[in-house]
């Protein structure tokens, strides 16, 4: 298939698709941002565990 066959059958969203689109990016975009903190979070308190058992063991 050519790309102008493809692209000619699309119509173009109305305002309110438009608005819900935008919505549904937005918040996946925040899913997004709340996932990666999370991960950032977890991995620093493991770091944290880590340099805590290294501590205690060199302390032996």
């Amino acid at each position: 298939m050519r790309i102008v066959e493809i692209t000619g059958t699309i119509k173009p969203l109305s305002p309110e698709q438009a608005r819900v689109k935008a919505l549904k990016q937005g918040v996946a975009r925040q899913k997004s941002q709340l996932a990666a903190e999370k991960e950032r979070q977890h991995d620093a308190k493991h770091a944290e565990q880590m340099r805590t058992l290294q501590a205690k063991a060199a302390g032996m």
